[in-house]
């Protein structure tokens, strides 16, 4: 009897409890990575963020960085990060971290979460592939030389860039001045000893501060690759003198010159047989410089290149040399025989004491055999015999009954002053004496 009751009763609770069953499951942390792929060369790193959430937690989460394959140094918000598994406390429910690899080959990292009650999220894996870091390889262009560059010139550098730029897209550059003295220049900054993020072509800008050979140095990194560039440019003064006349001296001391400080001697030095002083150097406002027969020119970036020479007033005296007999033998038919025969051109010709700086042309009439003929005979034409600019003889006169008759115009030489009380001509430069057997005409 008892045994039939104990049985029905726990029939009857059977039946009453078996329609329901309850689990009670805690929330776990969650951890989530921005990224967990990518690739990178040495040297270069991978940023991403991470986010955690618990439900029902507030408080600060722990985080745990270990590396299973690899190696890289960690950042987390900043700070160095241990990456052997230890706890870092997060103080906020996102962080930024930072992964640099130290090796080429394959990186991961495994990183969890862990709540303020002690709650651990599930893993999350980091996997990078780290490349080997590609060699760069640099030219910098620019003019090789800058004559009398203006005060406010920038010389343009063309800097190319071969090879894979960092992370950004870009290069860095640091450019510097390794000989000369001035300012380099990025997009209109001074940019000296500074590292500049630059695309794979960039133009720098030079402003030299000094003349003489100037040389740049361009350092470029893309991750652990780098490289280097030079530019190389010879700032010159060009010191260029001019005068009313050309040609008949040189100037010791003009011309090119790259060292900055020195100083340059301007001298005249005529040519052979030229008669030239100096009156003074000039700017090219007409302002007085030196009026010593030479002028000492400090070079300097700054420094004065275009410089007038007046010179002194000289004198050239004009005289005629000695006539002499032209023999010309031919052979006439007397009796029915040769019988020779000797007929005479004369010739003479006007010589100065010093080379013209100008033509001076003068006027006759010209009576010369005509050998063509037999015998021959006299054949006249007007003839101007002219001493050359840079000549002491004019070219010769020819008569052929010795009977000179010269004369010099005005309109035969436009731009001399005809001075007939003294018996000369004169140029802005030279006075020219002439002998007393020229007519001056008016």
């Amino acid at each position: 009897m008892r045994t039939t009751l104990f049985y029905a009763l726990a029939l009857l609770v059977s039946a009453g409890c078996s329609s329901s069953k309850y689990r009670i499951v805690e929330p776990t942390p969650q951890l989530s990575l921005s990224t967990v792929a990518a690739v990178c060369e040495l040297g270069q790193a991978v940023s991403l963020t991470l986010a955690v959430s618990q439900e029902g937690i507030d408080g600060n989460f722990s985080l745990s960085a270990f590396i299973r394959e690899g190696q890289a140094a960690i950042t987390l918000d900043g700070s160095d990060m241990d990456t052997s598994g230890q706890w870092v406390q997060l103080s906020a429910k996102n962080a930024r971290l930072v992964v640099t690899p130290n090796q080429v080959g394959d990186l991961l990292v495994s990183f969890q979460a862990k709540s303020p009650d002690g709650g651990i999220s599930g893993q999350q894996d980091l996997k990078v592939t780290v490349t080997a870091p590609s060699e760069i390889t640099a030219e910098a262009v620019c003019e090789a030389k800058i004559v009398n560059p203006a005060a406010d010139a920038r010389i343009p550098v063309q800097l190319h860039i071969q090879g894979v730029p960092g992370a950004d897209g870009k290069f860095i550059v640091t450019p510097t001045v390794s000989q000369g003295k001035g300012k380099i220049f990025l997009n209109g900054y001074a940019v000296n000893g500074q590292a500049s993020p630059v695309d794979a072509d960039a133009t720098f800008e030079y402003a030299p501060e000094e003349i003489g050979e100037q040389i740049l140095e361009f350092e470029i990194a893309a991750g652990k690759a780098s490289a280097k560039a030079r530019a190389y440019m010879d700032v010159v003064k060009n010191i260029v003198v001019t005068s009313v006349v050309e040609g008949c001296f040189t100037i010791d001391g003009a011309g090119e010159h790259n060292v900055e400080g020195e100083t340059v001697m301007l001298a005249l030095v005529n040519e052979d047989l030229f008669n030239f002083e100096v009156e003074g150097w000039y700017d090219t406002s007409g302002q007085l410089l030196s009026g010593e027969a030479t002028y000492a020119l400090t070079l300097a970036r700054d420094c004065i290149t275009d410089i007038q020479l007046r010179l002194k007033p000289r004198t050239v005296t004009i005289t005629r040399q000695g006539i002499a007999r032209i023999e010309f033998q031919y052979l006439v038919m007397e009796g029915g025989r040769p019988v020779p025969k000797v007929a005479y051109d004369y010739r003479t010709q006007y010589s100065a004491d010093y080379k013209a700086s100008e033509p001076v042309k003068f006027y006759y009439e010209e009576y010369r055999l005509d050998k063509s003929k037999i015998p021959p005979v006299g054949k006249k034409s007007m003839s101007a015999p002219t001493i050359s600019k840079g000549a002491r003889n004019s070219t010769y006169l020819w008569r052929c009954d010795e009977k000179f008759s010269v004369s010099i115009r005005p309109a035969d030489n436009p731009g001399f002053k005809f001075n007939y009380n003294d018996r000369s001509i004169e140029s802005q430069t030279t006075k020219y004496y002439l002998p007393s057997d020229v007519a001056m005409t008016r």
